[in-house]
């Protein structure tokens, strides 16, 4: 059995208990329906029509992270090749190319699952920097022989700042809010993310950017720590839209990257064809440091 047929059957074995366990907190059963391509939609999907300014400050938070990791990563981990796998496009709702663009992406997750971020070769790999414009057929082949995949997420937190001042305060007697942030997973993910996973049995992690630090885990890791029960809450935090998220400590999972520069922040914003403005503030410059041994336990998920 190869790394990834095993990593797989791994992820596998977790199911039965992802499920009871999703099912018991009152997850609805499309969202537990592990295994191959997605239903067909029952009905006509809803298209966004317009891109706001909290819409367009978060895509800027998303790429700012992305770019910032793998940045961290070719410097830490020069065995390997960053390659772009996941959505870079710019386009947003409204744009006379958007409504075909985003029902395209919907079709190719439901039968081939939630694309990763970014994906990792050996760095003699012939493969391009960036895939992302390419389809899911024409880089089948390529995306097997990928070492790892990431997905990430940003965050507006520094976690060792917010983490030290919780320890401050329980120190003093002080009743706390939530003591660590976390790693945030929708439940409606676990399904595509398997899906993707299924297809191409190479591991996957969550990378979560703080301005301050870098936390990841596995998704083998996330879909045993749901399997047992415990260290994990499901809540609908506003900014998910409301939608049911497991929320994991990022204590659960392992810091392997601290900031060496903090980034600045610039104005922007964008003019809507019916003349509306919408400022955001994108972040600029900053920068990581990984150590290199707790990146690779981590996204070869490696005990």
């Amino acid at each position: 059995m190869s790394r990834g047929d095993s990593y797989f059957a791994g992820l596998k074995n977790t199911l039965e208990g992802v499920v009871a366990n999703l099912r018991a907190k009152g997850i609805v059963e499309r969202h537990l329906a592990f295994g191959g391509e997605g239903q067909p939609p029952a009905r006509k999907p809803t298209v966004p029509t317009d891109a706001r300014s909290e819409f367009l400050a978060n895509r800027a938070m998303g790429d700012w992270a992305e770019r910032m990791l793998s940045v961290a990563l070719v410097r830490a981990l020069p065995e390997w090749k960053v390659v772009q796998y996941g959505s870079t496009d710019c386009i947003a709702a409204g744009h006379p190319e958007f409504k075909t663009r985003y029902l395209a992406g919907l079709e190719e997750t439901r039968r081939f699952g939630k694309r990763p971020d970014l994906l990792l070769f050996l760095a003699g790999a012939a493969v391009e920097a960036d895939v992302s414009e390419r389809s899911h057929a024409d880089t089948e082949s390529l995306v097997k022989q990928a070492v790892a995949a990431v997905e990430v997420r940003s965050s507006k937190f520094e976690a060792l700042t917010y983490m030290a001042l919780r320890k401050r305060q329980r120190d003093a007697g002080k009743t706390t809010g939530r003591e660590r942030p976390s790693f945030t997973v929708k439940v409606e993910d676990l399904v595509i993310v398997y899906r993707w996973l299924e297809q191409h049995h190479v591991p996957e992690s969550y990378c979560q950017v703080f301005f301050d630090s870098i936390f990841a885990i596995n998704f083998l890791d996330i879909f045993a720590t749901i399997a047992s029960g415990r260290g994990f809450t499901v809540e609908t935090p506003e900014k998910s839209q409301e939608k049911a998220t497991i929320m994991i400590p990022i204590t659960n999972g392992t810091q392997i990257g601290r900031a060496t520069a903090i980034p600045t922040f610039a104005a922007e914003h964008r003019v809507t064809e019916l003349g509306r403005h919408d400022a955001y503030v994108v972040p600029q410059g900053g920068g990581f440091e990984l150590d290199a041994v707790a990146t690779r336990r981590v996204f070869l998920a490696q005990s």
